[in-house]
């Protein structure tokens, strides 16, 4: 305890006293100890040891045994995947009130989990996973490792096996870590049941129709499953019994496999091999059964053998010969009811097949067996072979009736049957060996003899077509009933009826073969009919196509002779001289006729005709004028010509032309069809010479047909140029006369500097020659004449061009009186209008320039002078001049 005096002094000096007792009581003391961290649910005691008097609160409570102890436990669960941090707080207070604090971290850190998995059982070998799905941070491990994959994996792998009959228990411990330390653990049991024996027995190899057991012994609590079940008698035992079945010609392997399950329900699984090889099929066996006692060398063999090595048996006789073959002879007994012929076969995997067996009656007495053939015939379709069981030894004679033998050998015959209606066939047999005589005689065979189609026929057609016809006929007239078949060259054709139409085969030097069958209700067929025929060609009659006027009389025309034939002529429009019913005939066609039509018929053969259309050739040939070209720079002529009347012509008209006054042979320059109007010849030089033309046309007969003949003009000209600018140049233009046609006028036209043609003169037809002053229209000219014919429709015929040159010169004067009096009141320069393209400039007497212009005309003086001064004088327009100068364009 302290004790403390206050004194307290007023200013004037007074003083007062007072005291104070402090008691200082001893300090709480709070311990709530140390952080830690715990697993989950794991318990931890917090605090410290009480001090006495001292009274304790902890703040929160939660998860701790008593919040007023000094030392609770703690103790919570983590049942997440993250870290729990607690913070308790610890108040201490005295019995004197005073208090304290303390405070303390817990972690509670989550569980382990393990999870060895759910308890199971397994057969010998299985394998099985243990465990579940690790958690991060978390480490394993198993107790004890026997049989697992890994001692440390969450899920471990466990395969052991059982080799005893009893169960095997393992119990295995999981121990699982956190990284906090946290541990949890976890028990499974496993079970290794005894592993299932299966065995299906060894492979096996059979027959057909055989049988074996699979399988062994079967073991206390199993069950067995077979698979497949097919020829099994039971599928669910240890040992089924398979009956073999193998239908086919080929060893057939079968797998059959058990499952065998114990009482834990383990299986395993066998699988055996069974080859079931094939049997040989049943044959049968083909030879006498009703014999003689005694008889030898009795033949019996395999109807249609399948193998090559059978085993025979005989009963009431023996083998002689054939034994291990298809066939045996028998050499048999005295008289027995039991005898009989027995074989089997067996095949390369030893197999038999069924022995087959057949019985044979040895008796005097012969059961010959009935004849066997066909039991309906048609009558014209034999011979029919009938025949009996033949025994070595026995003699057959037979009975027809209705029919004849046609011949025997041993027990058959061929027949013929004479009538249609019920035959019948008999046999009787007889042997004599050494036993006595036998005899025997069969049953009758009764034969339905049928009506055939008619024999005496023939084919009904044509035996000789031209080709071209569209199509052939040819019929068989027999019974409206029947059927018939076709063949043409032994190709099938379809008919209707007893008619058959094809198209008109192709032209051949070999005849064609028809063939028609006939098969009548009854199913007859009967015999081949047959017929031949010739396809030939057209008929096309032969001879000239045209008659002129100079050959219309005994024309011959013909056609193809076939033998035998007979022809039919007839004609229009001229008459028939000669050869009516045969090839050939001549007609004579009158004057002035048009067309003539022939026609022609073979009339043995069918659709063999003709026509021939003879046209008269009347045609005439002219040529109308004969014209240079100047467009082609007169090197081609073209020649107006016409054909009159030239429809029964084609032959080409020739042009022929020489050289005009010539004597020399004309020379063929082209040709033309016969429809043309105009023909260029574009071999010729007409600036050099002059031509002569005609054209030709041989017509149809062969006649040469000539025109009128046709000389071109050949102009020529000469140019005289003048001395003296003043005056003009001349030309002297000359020209041969146009041959042809009557010339009414001569043209001349003149073209200069390659300008627009012009006619400068008009000549009378006798006029050959035409001069003129020409130099001032051009520098080049050129001049062409033209014949005009005196027609009411006038022809022409133009020259070749013929050419001249001027020089012109200009011609200038020295003086000018520009007063209008009408004499020289102008600069005139000479032909200046031949250049249009020049420049006129005037200087006075002092160098200057006065008056300029272009394409000067002569037309410049004083007044003209003055007129164009407003732009192009000078203002001393008053001087005299004294130069002049004129400039050209260049060339």
């Amino acid at each position: 305890m302290y004790t403390y005096t206050l004194t307290a002094t007023t200013a004037q000096g007074c003083t007062a006293t007072s005291t104070v007792r402090v008691t200082v009581n001893p300090a709480a003391v709070a311990n709530a100890g140390p952080d830690r961290a715990v697993c989950s649910s794991e318990p931890t005691t917090l605090g410290s040891t009480p001090v006495a008097g001292t009274t304790y609160q902890w703040s929160p409570a939660a998860g701790l045994s008593s919040s007023t102890a000094a030392q609770p436990v703690f103790s919570l669960a983590n049942t997440g995947t993250a870290p729990q941090e607690y913070t308790f707080t610890l108040t201490a207070t005295t019995a004197n009130g005073c208090t304290a604090t303390s405070t303390v971290r817990v972690t509670v850190n989550p569980a382990a989990v393990a999870a060895a998995g759910s308890d199971r059982a397994l057969c010998s070998g299985e394998s099985t996973t243990l465990g579940a799905a690790a958690v991060t941070g978390t480490t394993y491990q198993w107790s004890p490792a026997t049989g697992l994959s890994s001692a440390t994996a969450a899920q471990p792998v466990f395969s052991l096996t059982n080799t005893t009959t009893t169960p095997q228990l393992y119990t295995f411990t999981l121990t699982a870590t956190t990284a906090n330390g946290c541990v949890a653990t976890s028990t499974v049991r496993v079970t290794v049941n005894p592993a299932a024996v299966a065995n299906a027995g060894p492979n096996a190899t059979l027959c057909d129709g055989q049988q074996v057991t699979l399988g062994t012994t079967a073991l206390p609590g199993y069950s067995y499953q077979w698979s497949p079940a097919t020829g099994l008698s039971n599928a669910t035992t240890a040992r089924p019994v398979l009956m073999a079945v193998n239908r086919t010609g080929a060893p057939l392997t079968l797998n059959y496999t058990l499952t065998a399950t114990t009482a834990q329900n383990c299986t395993a699984t066998s699988t055996v091999r069974v080859t079931i090889n094939p049997r040989p099929a049943a044959d049968s066996i083909q030879g006498s059964v009703s014999v003689c006692p005694t008889v030898q060398g009795v033949a019996y063999s395999i109807r249609n053998p399948r193998g090559t090595a059978y085993q025979w048996r005989v009963q009431g006789g023996t083998v002689a010969s054939g034994q291990g073959t298809s066939a045996i002879t028998v050499n048999w007994g005295t008289a027995s009811t039991t005898a009989s012929v027995q074989v089997f076969q067996l095949n390369a995997f030893g197999c038999s097949s069924d022995t087959v067996v057949l019985p044979v009656r040895v008796n005097q007495q012969l059961a010959t067996a009935r004849p066997t053939g066909p039991v309906q015939v048609c009558q014209t379709g034999g011979p029919f072979t009938y025949q009996t069981q033949y025994t070595n030894g026995s003699v057959y004679a037979w009975q027809v009736v209705g029919g004849t033998q046609v011949s025997t050998s041993q027990a058959s015959i061929q027949v013929n049957f004479t009538q249609p209606g019920l035959a019948k066939l008999v046999v009787t047999e007889s042997s004599n060996p050494a036993g006595g005589i036998c005899r025997g005689v069969s049953d009758t065979l009764y034969v339905n003899v049928l009506p055939g189609p008619a024999t005496n026929l023939a084919i009904t057609g044509p035996s000789r077509v031209c080709a071209g016809t569209t199509s052939l006929s040819f019929a068989l007239p027999g019974a409206a009933t029947s059927t018939y078949a076709f063949t043409l060259n032994g190709t099938t054709l379809t008919g209707t009826g007893n008619t058959v139409s094809l198209p008109t085969p192709a032209a051949s030097a070999t005849p064609y073969t028809l063939t028609i069958r006939e098969t009548n209700a009854n199913g007859c067929v009967g015999q081949v009919y047959t017929k031949a025929f010739e396809v030939v060609a057209p008929l096309t009659i032969a001879g000239p196509p045209s008659y002129c006027p100079e050959a219309r009389t005994g024309l011959t025309y013909s056609v193809a002779n076939f033998p035998g034939g007979q022809y039919q002529w007839t004609v229009t429009g001229a008459t028939l001289v000669s050869g009516q019913g045969t090839n050939a005939v001549r007609l004579d066609v009158p004057a002035g006729s048009g067309n003539v039509t022939l026609s022609v018929t073979e009339t043995t053969s069918q659709s063999c005709a003709a026509t021939f259309t003879i046209r008269p050739d009347n045609a005439t040939v002219s040529l109308t004028a004969a014209s240079v070209d100047a467009a082609a720079n007169d090197r081609s002529v073209t020649l107006a010509l016409a054909v009159p009347n030239n429809a029964g012509n084609t032959n080409q008209v020739r042009i022929m032309r020489r050289d005009a006054g010539s004597t020399a042979t004309f020379t063929a320059v082209g040709t033309a069809v016969g429809t043309a109007t105009s023909f260029t010849d574009k071999t010729a030089d007409a600036d050099a010479k002059a031509y002569e033309y005609r054209v030709d046309l041989t017509n149809a007969c062969g006649t040469l047909l000539s025109s009128t003949q046709h000389t071109t003009i050949l102009t020529k000209a000469t140019a005289a140029e003048a001395t003296d600018t003043r005056q003009q140049g001349t030309v002297q233009v000359t020209w041969t006369a146009y041959q042809g046609f009557t010339v009414q006028e001569y043209r001349v036209s003149r073209v200069a500097d390659n300008g627009t043609a012009e006619q400068i003169a008009v000549v009378n037809g006798a006029t050959l020659t035409y001069a003129l002053p020409s130099s001032r229209s051009g520098f080049s000219q050129c001049f062409r004449v033209q014949a005009i014919s005196t027609d009411a429709v006038a022809r022409t015929a133009s020259s070749n061009d013929a050419c001249v040159t001027f020089e012109n010169k200009l011609g200038f004067y020295n003086i000018i009186t520009p007063n209008a009096d009408g004499k020289n009141d102008v600069l005139v320069i000479d032909n200046v209008q031949l250049y249009p393209s020049n420049t006129l400039s005037v200087y006075n007497r002092y160098g200057k320039q006065v008056y300029e212009t272009r394409n000067y005309r002569n037309n410049f003086g004083a007044r003209a002078a003055a007129t164009e001064c407003t732009t192009t004088c000078s203002s001393s327009t008053t001087a005299p001049v004294t130069r002049a100068g004129l400039k050209l364009p260049a060339n």
